[in-house]
């Protein structure tokens, strides 16, 4: 678990680890170089959790790949320090995974959950189909634009992956879909089961992954395009991928083309672009609407980047303010929903889990009833 400056939200996603039916585990914390007092912490109220410490802030991946240099155990899971997870996932992912065919990797569910005043309102679950082709699955990890149904957090990941493969320390953003995309190409399958249950912290601030300028994530993005076209390209299984790998370079294109650091990234945006078949810009996400599509199509086309930017920002200030995110989340409102919510509360702070500990205890130690 990689963790900067976050001791609060670190302390509770350890509770949650703790609460695993699992019992057999080993918790690996990465500190990356956080100056928040989280060394202290975990020495006083985890002092079992093993700990790595980075003198200097080396970012998510080069912290998970420091843990995975210790680790022990033959099942790897990785989890990010603002989210929580249902006491029985790791166990259902565990025995899901056991149950599956050879080569494959299991992934389980999710969903968003954040916490206004003192009520935690829910997603609704996700999870990614049983049965799909791995071109299918590439796809899903290269949309810009696409509904995201796998994570690297609702997945028990077999050590003798990483063998062969770690997390790409340059990448900042998408490094969870490259890891994936590249546990495919070693010939492994992902199968979606609807087991286990992984709680994404909505919140006002950033993610580990997504955490610094807007800059420095968008020309990450350009690395993780530019690093699966040329993945790809000698991959005629998965020509398939083509189109969404488009959207991804013409959206990177789009994003990097007004800022200064992105004009480095320009010339090969293009050249990839131009290799999977792009000819005529186009604008991103594609307007459902067909004559705003023509007249966007014909603004970048015509006025070049600089005149889309122009028409988007003229559009986005005539737009009306539509709800955030954060207000799409609902109470809850099954049987399910209460259980997911209880065991948030039990994480999130100490009367919650003394509130919640008679209410619940046999839910923690047991599956869950959906």
């Amino acid at each position: 678990m990689p963790t900067r400056n976050r001791a609060s939200l670190l302390r509770r996603a350890l509770v949650g680890v703790q609460a695993q039916t699992v019992w057999d585990k080993e918790i690996v914390v990465v500190d990356d170089a956080s100056t928040d007092g989280t060394l202290a912490m975990l020495a006083s109220e985890f002092p079992r959790v093993k700990v790595v410490r980075h003198r200097f802030s080396r970012g998510p991946s080069a912290a998970r790949n420091s843990g995975l240099a210790i680790a022990t155990g033959d099942w790897i899971f990785f989890h990010d320090d603002d989210d929580l997870m249902h006491p029985s996932h790791l166990a259902d992912l565990l025995a899901a995974t056991l149950a599956a065919p050879p080569n494959s990797l299991v992934a389980g569910r999710s969903r968003d959950f954040a916490i206004i005043g003192d009520q935690v309102v829910l997603g609704s679950p996700v999870w990614t189909a049983a049965e799909r082709s791995d071109t299918d699955t590439l796809a899903q990890f290269l949309d810009p634009n696409g509904l995201r149904t796998i994570t690297h957090t609702t997945i028990l990941w077999p050590r003798r992956l990483f063998d062969t493969e770690t997390w790409d320390e340059a990448l900042g953003f998408y490094e969870d879909f490259d890891l994936c995309g590249r546990a495919i190409l070693s010939g492994l399958n992902v199968r979606g089961r609807e087991v286990g249950m992984y709680y994404i912290r909505v919140h006002a601030g950033p993610r580990l992954s997504s955490a610094g300028d807007d800059t420095a994530q968008l020309v990450s993005s350009a690395r993780y395009w530019l690093k699966w076209a040329a993945l790809l390209h000698d991959r005629p299984e998965h020509r398939a991928c083509g189109q969404v790998l488009r959207d991804g370079l013409m959206d990177c294109r789009t994003r990097l083309s007004n800022l200064p650091a992105g004009q480095a990234y320009m010339p090969q945006l293009e050249a990839a672009f131009r290799q999977w078949g792009g000819g005529r810009l186009y604008v991103t996400p594609r307007p459902r609407n067909r004559l705003k599509r023509a007249v966007g199509n014909a603004v970048v086309n015509i006025g070049g980047f600089p005149a889309l930017h122009t028409l988007l920002r003229t559009v986005d200030s005539l737009r009306p303010a539509g709800k955030s995110y954060l207000d799409t989340l609902q109470a809850p409102a099954t049987r399910a929903d209460s259980q997911d919510a209880a065991h948030i509360r039990y994480c999130e702070t100490p009367s919650g889990r003394q509130a919640d500990a008679g209410r619940t205890r046999a839910t923690m130690a047991s599956r869950a009833r959906r």
